[in-house]
């Protein structure tokens, strides 16, 4: 694709104020990511007016700065993150100029390096691109690549998006990253000629190429110098000439380069420039998204804080997500926000355990994935008192494939000592919480995001794992986590439901063993907004047949495909986990006993 590539610099700043026009309306009208999508405006322009997508490959690190490379490329925003609507985060199934998936911080960089070396391999010669944030280059992946080889590719641009936003005090990543970088920019005395001629005529235009020629910008630096990149910069990211120049220079070289560019976060709408965390994820209209869960744990944990000088609260960069701004504001000594680095998280956490603190490591579900080893290894194989909250379980809605929480049970459910539970309301979520901290070793609590209804009736875990919520002598639904709680309820008031049985089975690891003998002769179904494989059902079903005991047995969960984008509601229904289809499942478990008692 060519569509820039005849656009003046001037044509270029008047098409970046338009599009900062359409990311606005977007994001107000569809809700999503806006104030790094605003902050990358100029350096996209830039990348597109130099080089030749899809020939050359754009690899984006995070993906949430990839709106402006997608209308570029022909796509529309007007459903970004709805069903049938463009994905938030680049995917290569949705236009070839999206190189490669980008959902999760810090894989551009690695994934940049086999890029080239296929290409090298392949005798190819394109350029392979990555834009990568200074946050995510904190990232324990993305470091791994910069490190792991004195000799980078050639043919290789990383672009640094160094916003400053994640320099406050609980983000010691970027303050690294920033010291790097420090260098003071070579101004030669030609720019300050040129101010003087106000670069008019022949001359001037000879003195503006000069002042924005690669030479007026290579920098010596160590750091990246030793790892392999000939650093360029500090570059404004927001300076179309400048950048236009720089890049240009860039393109004619082979040699591994490190270009970085200063910019600002929500750059050309106030209210995003002024709070550039408020605007970082939106709901429709601007609006906060409402997380019961996430609210409830907050409060919940700057009480027991109150109680418990030993506690501490673990996050990597998603404080404000995963509800613990007020705890941070209340006990700032005692929060530690580790940036987008989650394998050190849970290791960092499992030291302070074993030191005598009882740390409480808060994660979405999709990020929690990347810190397996780190859970298995460092905190349960000592047995040690860590309690992770994994928020955003289940389906995510409007993130889609890259972010769904569907996964963890499987992987954790084998892992020994750990115990799994799965409030299905926040009045549960109290009770779960003090029962897993009194049992002393590892233990995880899952719930999901947006809003939960209260349930009503609570049984605290300590009289008996599971919870009988409505009587029936009919079919039993066994059902794990908050949504499935209120689907199962939602069915049993449909017809021929109604003498259901339903069960919340909010312990996963352990089972409630007594309640799976008592109701071995029922027609059972365990129901769970989880992935089918290796999940909730698997361990009843695994728990019945290491007894030998004969059961009546469906298990209803999301199957094996990549979820994606739209609502919840919009992913349980393509996946079968709905109140309606749990309440079909009933009525022919119900035809099937009568036909066999006929």
């Amino acid at each position: 694709m060519n569509g820039l590539k005849g656009y003046t610099v001037k044509q270029l700043e008047a098409l970046a104020q338009q599009l900062r026009g359409e990311l606005v309306a977007a994001v107000e009208t569809c809700g999503g990511h806006l104030s790094s999508n605003l902050g990358a405006v100029e350096i996209i322009l830039a990348l597109h007016k130099v080089f030749s997508f899809p020939q050359d490959k754009l690899l984006f690190d995070v993906g949430h700065q990839a709106y402006v490379h997608k209308l570029l490329t022909g796509r529309s925003l007007e459903r970004l993150r709805q069903k049938g609507g463009v994905s938030g985060f680049p995917d290569p199934s949705e236009s070839e100029c999206d190189a490669f998936v980008a959902g999760h911080s810090g894989n551009s960089l690695a994934a940049g390096i086999g890029l080239c070396n296929a290409r090298d391999l392949m005798g190819g010669s394109e350029k392979v691109i990555c834009l990568i944030g200074d946050a995510s280059l904190g990232n324990g992946l993305a470091l791994e690549a910069v490190f792991s080889a004195e000799k980078k590719p050639e043919n290789f641009l990383v672009v640094l998006n160094d916003t400053g936003v994640a320099g406050d005090k609980n983000r010691t990543a970027y303050r690294a990253i920033s010291r790097m970088t420090a260098k003071k920019r070579y101004r030669t005395f030609n720019s300050r000629l040129a101010k003087t001629f106000k670069e008019t005529g022949a001359f001037g235009r000879v003195l503006r190429r000069f002042k924005y020629s690669l030479k007026g910008w290579l920098n010596k630096n160590d750091f990246f110098d030793r790892c392999g990149f000939k650093y360029v910069g500090p570059v404004n990211g927001h300076d179309l000439h400048e950048l236009v120049a720089v890049l240009s220079d860039i393109q004619k070289l082979h040699e591994p380069v490190l270009l970085h560019c200063v910019t600002q976060k929500g750059k050309g709408y106030p209210p995003a420039e002024a709070d550039p965390a408020r605007y970082h994820s939106t709901g429709k209209g601007f609006a906060a998204g409402k997380n019961t869960f996430s609210s409830a744990l907050g409060r919940l944990l700057c009480a027991e804080a109150e109680r418990d000088a030993s506690l501490v609260c673990v996050t990597a960069a998603m404080a404000e997500g995963v509800g613990l701004s007020a705890f941070a504001e209340r006990f700032p000594q005692r929060f530690f926000d580790l940036g987008i680095c989650e394998e050190y998280a849970v290791t960092m956490a499992a030291g302070m355990a074993k030191g005598g603190m009882h740390p409480v490591v808060c994660l979405y579900a999709t990020f929690l994935q990347r810190a397996y080893d780190q859970i298995l290894h460092d905190v349960c194989l000592q047995d040690l008192p860590v309690l992770f909250c994994e928020d955003r379980a289940g389906f995510v809605g409007a993130d889609g494939k890259t972010h769904q929480g569907l996964y963890d049970l499987a992987a954790l459910r084998a892992v020994p000592n750990l115990r799994i539970f799965a409030p299905k309301d926040a009045a549960e979520l109290s009770d779960v919480f003090a029962y897993a901290r009194s049992c002393g070793g590892p233990a995880l609590l899952r719930y999901p995001g947006g809003e939960v209804p209260m349930v009503g009736k609570l049984t605290s875990l300590a009289k008996s794992l599971w919870e009988v919520l409505a009587e029936g002598q009919g079919a039993v639904v066994l059902a794990c986590g908050a949504r499935a709680v209120r689907r199962a309820l939602e069915a049993r008031k449909a017809a021929g439901c109604e003498d259901t049985l339903v069960v919340n089975c909010r312990s996963i690891v352990p089972l409630d063993e007594p309640m799976l003998a008592a109701l071995a002769g029922r027609q059972l179904v365990c129901f769970e907004e989880n992935a089918l494989a290796g999940g909730f059902g698997a361990a009843v079903a695994e728990w019945y047949a290491a007894r030998g005991i004969p059961v009546r047995l469906r298990i209803m969960g999301a199957p094996p495909a990549f979820a994606a984008h739209g609502t919840a509601e919009e992913q349980a229904e393509e996946a079968g986990l709905t109140a309606k289809a749990l309440a079909a499942q009933i009525r022919a478990l119900r035809g099937n006993t009568e036909e066999t008692n006929g």
